[in-house]
């Protein structure tokens, strides 16, 4: 699931709330807790939290590594008070807080909009022996081989999503428990 999709089916779940991620007691939280209830993760406790991370701690863990990736936000709030540059996942938080709690120039839908144009494009699995073109021959020894970089294909996606998923170091955890 992607994170925009992800925000919008978590507001059906959870209330909106600025200031955290999720609030357990009144099942509330802002646009990346909603995005992580709806993708099944579940929330704990956690001693200590650097400052800079408190409000966007584990997104990476879930969503991947572009949201750390550093943008220009898109509002004109006063540099002095929030950074010009910012990581994605803290301009989620600041736009979610800030301009769709706060201030209300924002709508959640806005926010999801703006996230879509950052996060990755998923590619469909199209099968490689039906990406010819119409009227293309191929012989069996050619098909054997598409085959077989398919089999290939598969192996390395669920290797990679087998390894996705077992490296959520964040706090965040999966439905069954996994970190």
């Amino acid at each position: 699931m992607k994170l925009s999709e992800a925000i919008l089916l978590g507001s059906t779940m959870l209330a909106a709330k600025a200031g955290g991620q999720y609030f357990s007691e009144t099942k509330s939280g802002c646009a990346l807790g909603m995005a992580a209830i709806a993708n099944g993760c579940t929330f704990r406790r956690v001693a200590r939290v650097n400052e800079n991370e408190r409000r966007t701690l584990g997104a990476e863990g879930v969503w991947g590594q572009w949201v750390l990736r550093v943008v220009m936000r898109p509002c004109d709030c006063w540099v002095l008070r929030v950074p010009r540059k910012m990581r994605i996942k803290d301009v989620i938080a600041h736009l979610f807080d800030f301009h769709v709690m706060n201030k209300t120039n924002w709508t959640l839908e806005q926010l999801v909009a703006w996230v879509q144009t950052w996060e990755p494009k998923e590619i469909s699995p199209i099968p490689i022996a039906n990406a010819l073109p119409p009227g293309k021959v191929v012989s069996p020894k050619s098909r054997v081989d598409l085959r077989q970089a398919e089999q290939e294909w598969r192996r390395v996606r669920q290797a990679f999503e087998s390894r996705r998923s077992s490296q959520r170091i964040s706090w965040w955890t999966s439905p069954g428990g996994r970190a």
